[in-house]
């Protein structure tokens, strides 16, 4: 009896074996890969933080973790939800388009000081677990420096340099007008309630100094130095009678108080225009001939071969809105897989044109062109130098979509924005399309296709295209 079971035992030792292969076979092992360097984001600003599985597997079934030391930030589960951290809530987002090959970015807006430092990407399956760290960087760029004359005696005078609202603690420079650097007399970095520094950094001046004095503020991260400069008048320094010194040096601090304020405006107003004569064009777009811009309306439509899988285009392609729902699209060549971004249907290669958009006041939405040949795939950055020249409303305040998402002073809130292009005059022109009054302006050299472009990131937020009206010109 015991020898007619033995056939059967070793049958079912042979399964049970079989079955171990199988299972081992099906564990798949995995590394999780982050950016090796850190990543810089500006105060208040947004930030996406990439993590991904290679080899490049689904992620659909796994448990994706994001989280901090003591803390989890958001959470994909196998289940398909999704849970947020408490202190994060209603700041983060998941983009899941990269799911099936194993990517699940994090993306974090309205940065804090506080989001500084090592986050953990964690990737977990029934067999397998998987991590990688990155860290976050945010950055504050102050003010322009202003300078300030104080402590004269006759025979010298402290010039103190001041800026304020900097992260992470920036650098003072002195400098004469030979380039020649100064070492100053006095310098502080005092630190606010809020992390952010304020600068203060003096020089002593004397007969014997070079009477032209620059201020530089260093950012402790990558990003452009501040400068201004004084000229020093040799009335501080006269050889003359005492009542002369006082009306030289009762003259020369009103020239200054003067100034300085006009100094100031006109550093504002050059960095607004992006080159020497950017002040020309845009004064001639927004005041002598913007009733020429009203003879080149052109019929814009979307097109939905370059639409985020996450927008949804209207019936007759004029208006573009960003949902939860993914859509199921084919990943052709000329859609964007990660930015929720669509182009116009029409490029251009010359001549002028102009298109009007129905814009949200709430939410995060950027309009503007783009060169047919910018990138559409992938992390990047938006910017002129890649090809794409637009403005954007986040969090309340106009910008340009560039790498320093520099703020806009638009005079109003405009409620339809016209955007102008004149293609061999290598500008590009913003306006409240209601008032025609001028929001802002871009300059270059354009070659190639250029398309309307329009970029929807907050769920629900929508921009509407304006059929062309007849003009009465």
């Amino acid at each position: 009896m015991l020898g007619s079971r033995h056939p059967h035992s070793s049958a079912a030792l042979l399964s049970a074996v079989l079955l171990l292969h199988i299972q081992a076979a099906v564990a798949v092992n995995f590394q999780v890969l982050a950016p090796a360097g850190p990543l810089s984001a500006p105060l208040g600003g947004t930030v996406l933080l990439p993590c991904h599985l290679s080899p490049a597997l689904s992620a659909q079934a796994m448990q994706v973790k994001w989280s901090r030391v003591g803390q989890d930030i958001h959470v994909y589960l196998p289940n398909g939800s999704e849970v947020q951290g408490e202190r994060y809530r209603g700041r983060t987002e998941l983009l899941r388009d990269g799911i099936q090959k194993g990517s699940l970015a994090l993306r974090i807006w309205n940065l804090t000081l506080q989001d500084e430092g090592r986050y953990l990407c964690d990737f977990q399956s029934n067999n397998t677990v998987g991590n990688a760290t990155l860290e976050l960087r945010v950055t504050s760029s102050g003010s322009d420096p202003l300078l300030h004359i104080g402590g004269y005696d006759g025979k010298q005078m402290n010039v103190t340099c001041l800026s304020v609202g900097w992260y992470p603690k920036p650098k003072v420079l002195w400098r004469n007008g030979h380039r020649e650097r100064l070492t100053p007399s006095k310098e502080e970095k005092i630190s606010r309630n809020q992390g952010l520094f304020d600068v203060s950094s003096s020089v002593v001046v004397t007969e014997q100094s070079a009477p032209t004095l620059i201020c530089v503020i260093i950012p402790g991260s990558p990003g452009p130095e501040k400068v201004s400069a004084i000229l020093i008048s040799d009335e501080f320094f006269p050889k003359v009678s005492s009542w002369k010194v006082g009306l030289f040096l009762f003259l020369s601090v009103c020239v200054c108080l003067l100034f300085l304020p006009a100094c100031y405006l006109w550093r504002v107003q050059r960095a607004k225009r992006k080159s020497s004569n950017l002040t020309t064009k845009k004064e001639s777009w927004g005041k002598q001939n913007w009733k020429q811009v009203l003879l080149h309306a052109t019929d814009v439509t979307l097109d939905p071969d370059t639409a985020h899988p996450n927008l949804a285009l209207s019936k007759d392609r004029r208006s573009v809105t960003a949902t939860k729902t993914k859509l199921a699209l084919a990943n052709n060549p000329g859609r964007f897989d990660i930015y929720s971004c669509v182009l116009g249907s029409d490029g251009y290669e010359s001549g002028t044109h102009y298109w009007d958009v129905e814009v949200a006041g709430t939410g995060g939405w950027a309009l503007g062109i783009t060169r047919e040949s910018a990138s559409r795939k992938g992390w990047f950055m938006f910017s002129p130098k890649q090809g794409t020249w637009a403005i954007q409303l986040s969090r309340g305040q106009y910008r340009e979509v560039t790498a320093e998402w520099s703020p806009l002073d638009p005079p109003q809130n405009p409620g339809k924005i016209r955007v102008y292009l004149d293609y061999e005059g290598g500008v590009v022109c913003f306006y409240d399309a209601d008032t025609m009054a001028p929001l802002h302006a871009f300059t270059s050299s354009f070659s190639g296709k250029i398309y309307p472009f329009f970029w929807v990131w907050s769920v629900g937020t929508s921009l509407r295209l304006c059929p062309p009206q007849p003009s009465n010109n």
